[in-house]
């Protein structure tokens, strides 16, 4: 019987599932960079940053004296409004639903930008950081708010707006570079996000016939988006297509966001930003199961483990520690379609254990490599079966590895 611990994985699976897009494939490979110690990123900032600049993303937001929803309120921001801090978080988080999504999150100590002075706590998943590190070159606020501002003005639900806030972002920023092209590409990318989970692109597919050649195309990146009138119109708006259990659903083109960010934003966001572009060309997960090569797995683990240890303060750290301890998961313990050993016998699978020893020999002391040779004593101890022990291991891992 398949463990809930397969199925847990099942749904990060359909999530990456979604990284398919309709772009030919990229002669980028940030993977190969990483892997050879050629990453292009600046030298370990040890020094933690001397600000946070976040853009708030809903109305009315509270400020709240102490970190809780029944703390006095101080002051309220607008959507759009700039905040700063010196990334302090609070201890305990709270649920809340914003603009139809749940969320669970800390509260974070956060003064205002402009206006009348006022520090306190706001709800930490209202709050999309854009700016982190030393003071002296942060960004223009005035110019960054202006584009949040802007942003906040449009309607998620109304296709036509994707091009709207390109075009804007392409007029006002295109000389911008290092911090400020940085704030300017998180909050594009912030709002088309929004536009592909909030609004109604799908529902735009009304009656759409999708050809078995059509699903095929987008899964291998090939399709014209040009083809339908609703697809060019996407394309147009800055969404390409991905596939997933039969589906074809709109996500945001990366490959549009790279021709107008790669050679404005720094080093390190340019790394993150291509390396997304590689991982949404070449689709890793379909359906709950693994499409690419293990070692091509292991190669985008490594990318994010360089990356987190070269940027560690790096303003979406997040999602960047996040994507490696998820790939080391998946590594460890398979996908719920393509898991580490055999239902049946419970016996580890021979391409798994290959990969292991090929991560061992391939990148010695990274992190990855302890992980994966801890992972290895335990199976020889139990004859390389899928025990009670090697659940205990893996379960642990999981819990360490995601807090």
């Amino acid at each position: 019987m398949k463990t809930t611990f397969n199925l847990l994985l099942l749904c990060a699976g359909c999530f990456f599932a979604s990284c398919g897009s309709s772009s030919e494939n990229s002669q980028i490979t940030p993977h190969e960079m990483a892997t050879s110690g050629q990453q292009t990123a600046s030298a370990p900032e040890s020094a933690p940053p001397q600000v946070y600049i976040y853009a708030v993303e809903v109305d009315k937001l509270n400020l709240r004296e102490q970190p809780s929803r029944t703390a006095k309120v101080v002051a309220q921001f607008a959507s759009g409004d700039l905040v700063e801090g010196t990334g302090e978080a609070s201890s305990n988080k709270e649920e809340a639903t914003l603009r139809g999504i749940p969320y669970f999150e800390p509260y974070i100590k956060v003064a205002t930008t402009a206006g009348a002075t006022a520090s306190g706590w706001a709800y930490g998943g209202a709050l999309k950081p854009v700016y982190a590190g030393p003071t002296n070159i942060k960004p223009d606020l005035e110019r960054v708010r202006s584009l949040s501002k802007y942003l906040s003005t449009l309607d998620v639900k109304q296709v036509e707006n994707g091009s709207k806030a390109i075009g804007y972002v392409s007029s006002n920023f295109s000389s911008a570079s290092g911090s400020l092209a940085d704030a300017a590409f998180l909050l594009l990318e912030r709002f088309l996000f929004r536009m592909e989970t909030e609004g109604s692109l799908y529902d735009m597919f009304g009656t759409t016939a999708w050809s078995e050649q059509d699903i095929s195309d987008i899964y291998e990146n090939r399709f014209n988006m040009g083809k339908y009138p609703v697809t060019k119109k996407m394309a147009e708006n800055g969404f390409m297509l991905a596939t997933g259990e039969g589906m074809v659903f709109p996500i945001v083109d990366w490959v549009k966001l790279a021709e107008i960010f790669e050679n404005k934003v720094t080093p390190p966001m340019k790394n993150y930003l291509m390396e997304n572009v590689a991982e949404r060309r070449e689709n890793g997960f379909e359906d709950g199961g693994i499409t690419i090569g293990l070692d091509k797995l292991a190669e985008r683990a490594v990318f994010w483990e360089k990356f987190n240890d070269q940027n560690p303060y790096f303003v979406g750290s997040v999602e960047t520690v996040e994507n490696e301890r998820w790939l080391t998961l998946v590594l460890l313990n398979g996908s719920d379609n393509t898991p580490a050993y055999d239902f049946e016998t419970k016996a580890a699978r021979d391409d798994f254990k290959n990969n292991w020893n090929l991560i061992l020999q391939k990148y010695p002391g990274s992190a990855l490599a302890m992980n994966v040779k801890a992972l290895m004593d335990v199976y020889a101890a139990n004859g390389w079966k899928r025990t009670p022990k090697v659940e205990e291991f893996l379960s642990k891992f999981s819990q360490t590895e995601g807090e």
